[in-house]
């Protein structure tokens, strides 16, 4: 992840629209990967910035459909919860994934506490989604905005995932460990990739590229964003947890 002004795109690849997941060809390793056809504007990574600490909640998402593995970043919100964002929950034919695994609270892509998806949500107002786990995650958990002005206009910010660490060929050039970067706060009234309420920010130091998609904008320690959108070089878009939390709090108990 490179950290500059701009936005983010979806699941595993970088570019401005939404964050799109990110598609491989789950076998063989050595086949070329492809991004996910289901939008143009739907794929972000963190191009740039630096390896992070996770600090307990950040997880990797992998979905599997039709040969294809489709990469996404999310957080765990509850032993059992996981918040993403709504574009991750897609295959490449636009059917709601059912085989997803996730790997919680480790550095590295594929490290931590594993766990299966049992059952998903999908937010009718944003790029927002759930997951059920079938097992408890951990239990250090994303400590989620309640107010819009959880994040205000020039703030400081910080992004994490694993996405692409380039805006070419991402599907071969995905982390293998947990990257960040920091951000600035441009637009709280912004539009994600499915119209609903979202945060702006320029990515001065490290831009989001796919496979970031779902993953986190921490303001001040409290998660205000779920990556939706980016250019892959100086801006990116995150759906509104303010926005979207009474949905949250119903679904999950959280």
């Amino acid at each position: 992840m490179r950290e500059s002004s701009g936005r983010f795109v979806r699941a595993a690849a970088l570019l401005a629209g939404s964050c799109a997941a990110l598609a491989t060809l789950a076998a063989p390793a050595s086949a070329a990967p492809t991004v996910a056809p289901l939008s143009p504007d739907a794929q972000p990574s963190i191009i740039g910035g630096s390896t992070a600490q996770n600090p307990g909640y950040i997880t990797r998402f992998n979905g599997h459909a039709n040969g294809y593995t489709f990469f996404c970043t999310s957080t765990l919100i509850g032993a059992r919860w996981v918040l993403t964002a709504k574009h991750c929950m897609y295959d490449n034919n636009g059917q709601r994934l059912s085989d997803i695994d996730l790997y919680v609270g480790s550095n590295s892509a594929s490290g931590g506490v594993h766990a299966k998806a049992s059952s998903t949500y999908v937010y009718s107002g944003g790029d927002l989604a759930l997951i059920k786990l079938n097992t408890n995650g951990g239990s250090t958990y994303a400590r989620l905005a309640g107010s819009s002005s959880d994040a205000q206009e020039g703030d400081a910010a910080r992004v994490y995932g694993w996405g692409a660490t380039q805006s070419s060929d991402e599907g071969n050039h995905q982390s293998s460990v947990l990257k960040q970067a920091s951000v600035r706060i441009s637009d709280t009234g912004a539009s994600d990739y499915f119209g609903g309420p979202a945060i702006s920010a320029d990515t001065p130091n490290g831009a989001v590229a796919g496979g970031d998609s779902g993953g986190p904008m921490l303001d001040d320690g409290v998660q205000v964003g779920v990556c939706s959108t980016s250019d892959r070089s100086s801006t990116t878009t995150y759906g509104s947890v303010a926005a979207g939390r009474s949905w949250i709090r119903q679904v999950s108990g959280v």
